[in-house]
């Protein structure tokens, strides 16, 4: 046996895994290593008797202590220090996943399935965005099951449990679950505040209808609030009706401001033509009723731009209809008929189309204070 092949038998047999000549233990284990190769007593307390004094203590955690830097053992020394595996850090904690706030939709959409937890569709549906388009969608079949229950659900009145609220219509919890729920790329929000669309689509207005034929008039809403507007048809027809009354043609009740075609909106405008070439003024000393009539003529002429009763017909047409549709869905958002057996049309919201087309008042009415507008003849 070399020296390093003794030196390395050693420090395998050590305490520590290296030895020291200060350490008892290690030196009964080199007495033992020597007498193995048979050497008498007194040759091993000779061997020791010459060991040096300080021997340097190996040290494996600090190769090259021991004066042996180049031997073999110091080598083997090393390669075991560098062996030694790396203590494992602690994985960092996960963070704790968001608790996304459950909605009044999403609540009542878990008790008409009878589910706690709301099943997603499998189908992807577009959605434009604001500016994008007039189009149309299907639901798919894997999905009309859910869409046909949740058809007529509507929330509870906040103010009166257990009473259905009527301000949310047909379809509206099922277009809400159709978009929020896919993988369309659509976060779904209620639009439940007064004057606020049906649901916001990424945050864009979209209003929700449910008329039979995607063709028809369909009802944009009451505008009883729209003071201004209110105040225009009440002059508009009033001044109509008072022409009337004047040419013995008697009065027409069911032409008024809350009820009437938009095409009478032309008629009126005839009416308020010849009064505007009227001295009012002259009229107004006879006759102080007169006085009132020029200040709403005035009104109106602040109000609208025109030079012929179509153009003002036309004018107050667009206004009814932009004042209106202002607030929902907005000017290049959407408003969406939608049919129980999935089919869906959502027409784009273009006031440019409004401004630009000369047939508009054919395709426009009021009944009981509502406003309608064919959208398919409007919007394509």
């Amino acid at each position: 046996m070399t020296l390093d092949e003794l030196l390395l038998e050693w420090s395998y047999r050590s305490e520590r895994g290296y030895p020291t000549l200060d350490n008892p233990s290690d030196v009964s284990v080199l007495k033992e290593i020597l007498k193995e190769f048979n050497l008498s007593e007194q040759d091993v307390e000779d061997v020791l008797d010459n060991l040096p004094d300080e021997p340097g203590g190996d040290d494996l955690t600090t190769p090259g202590t021991d004066g042996m830097e180049d031997s073999s053992v110091e080598k083997e020394k090393e390669k075991q220090v560098r062996s030694k595996p790396t203590p494992k850090s602690e994985p960092e904690p996960e963070p704790e996943p968001q608790q996304v706030e459950e909605t009044e939709y999403d609540q009542l959409i878990k008790r008409k399935l009878g589910v706690d937890v709301i099943p997603r569709s499998k189908n992807k549906y577009k959605y434009p965005g604001p500016g994008g388009a007039t189009f149309t969608e299907q639901v798919q079949a894997d999905d009309l099951d859910i869409w046909q229950k949740l058809w007529e659900a509507k929330p509870e009145k906040k103010t009166e449990k257990g009473v259905e609220t009527a301000g949310v219509g047909k379809g509206e919890v099922s277009l809400y679950w159709l978009y929020n729920y896919s993988d369309s790329g659509v976060k779904t929000t209620e639009g439940r505040n007064d004057d606020d669309p049906d649901l916001y689509f990424n945050e864009n207005g979209v209003e929700v209808k449910a008329y039979g034929s995607h063709n028809a008039k369909l009802s944009i809403g009451r505008y009883g609030k729209d003071k201004e507007n209110l105040r225009l048809l009440s002059t508009i027809f009033g001044i109509s009706t008072l022409a009337r009354v004047f040419g013995g043609e008697g009065t027409d009740k069911t032409i008024n401001p809350t009820n009437f075609a938009g095409k009478d909106l032309v008629n009126a405008f005839e009416s308020v033509n010849a009064f505007s070439e009227i001295d009012l003024d002259e009229l107004s000393e006879l006759y102080p009723i007169f006085n009132q009539i020029k200040s709403n003529l005035d009104f109106v002429d602040s109000k609208l731009e025109y030079d012929s009763a179509k153009t003002g017909g036309l004018a107050m047409g667009r206004k009814f209809l932009k004042d209106k549709m202002a607030r929902k869905p907005g000017d290049g958002n959407h408003l969406v008929n939608l049919k129980k057996d999935g089919s869906m049309k959502f027409w784009l919201v273009d006031f440019n189309t409004i401004d630009s087309d000369d047939d508009l008042l054919n395709k426009m009415s009021s009944s009981q204070s509502a406003m309608n507008l064919n959208f398919t003849k409007t919007f394509g």
